[in-house]
């Protein structure tokens, strides 16, 4: 019998450097293969460029991960983030419901809005623009005029300057906005999950005549992930260490994620120190987390 009814999961950014990861990974999927409901909620891969991915190692050990969770699934839904919207012809084949932006539908037996989160960080104009523009481009000629080895120098390029404008960005300034997640739960959903931003919380949200809870995943880290476990209808972030699932206590407001060495009360003053170093900076564009 499966431990959870559903679990979800986002933020992994894994690549054939990220060995520990990788492992995290692997235990994850042999933990939770068969879970009756699966959803992956974007920025599987540090990079995906297409069907072309899949000819080197990692890109078939990631395809076959994903389909082995989807197969032991009744149901397995894929919402992409900014890092990874090329693998939706990869995951309708491994198996997933993919929906572009947001799935909004019905989850073990709850009312829920599933995005990859970034379309939450309204004031972070510059990346929101970047994100439209990027998204529109023709990536299905792309991917057939683009070499393989130039398609990778591009994503790791792109990735660059996106870990460098990541490193002049505070949480508060360009983290989750409330509007579009009071916009989901007007709609209906009980529950809203996401990642992106990289720092887990939950708190509930005022639609017009209903409130509904916003639960925000971590990105996945040498120690472990915060993820998103159902049972019996109730929706939990839960730490996953490599080898079990652990209570986490979410905090109800985002922050900066300590953890390993820093702990989580020291937060706010890592968040702090880092505005005071990088204070006078503009944001640029090129993605976010």
């Amino acid at each position: 019998m499966a431990e959870f009814d559903g679990v979800l999961f986002s933020d992994l950014h894994l690549s054939e450097a990220t060995e520990p990861l990788n492992a995290i990974f692997d235990a994850f999927v042999d933990r939770v293969a068969g879970t009756p409901e699966i959803a992956c909620l974007g920025d599987l891969t540090e990079y995906w460029i297409g069907y072309m991915h899949l000819r080197l190692p990692f890109g078939k050990y990631l395809f076959d991960h994903m389909q082995r969770l989807a197969k032991g699934a009744k149901r397995a839904i894929f919402v992409p983030g900014n890092r990874d919207f090329l693998f939706n012809g990869q995951a309708r084949k491994a198996g997933y419901e993919v929906h572009a932006n947001v799935y909004e539908g019905e989850f073990c037996g709850r009312r829920v809005a599933f995005e990859h989160g970034d379309r939450f960080c309204t004031k972070d104009i510059d990346y929101q623009k970047f994100r439209r523009w990027f998204r529109k481009l023709p990536w299905g000629f792309l991917q057939l005029v683009i070499t393989e080895k130039r398609g990778h120098k591009l994503a790791q390029n792109l990735r660059k300057k996106s870990k460098a404008s990541v490193a002049r960005k505070n949480v508060s300034a360009f983290g989750i906005q409330p509007e579009k997640v009071q916009r989901l739960v007007t709609r209906g959903a009980e529950v809203v999950v996401c990642g992106h931003v990289h720092s887990p919380f939950s708190r509930n949200y005022a639609g017009a005549k209903n409130v509904g809870r916003l639960m925000v995943m971590s990105d996945w880290r040498p120690d472990g992930a915060i993820v998103g476990t159902v049972k019996n209808g109730e929706f939990r972030l839960m730490k996953f260490d490599g080898n079990d699932f652990h209570p986490f206590e979410a905090p109800t407001e985002q922050n900066v994620y300590a953890y390993g060495d820093i702990p989580r009360q020291l937060a706010p003053l890592a968040q702090a120190a880092a505005e005071s170093e990088t204070r006078g900076h503009d944001p640029q564009a090129a993605s976010t987390t």
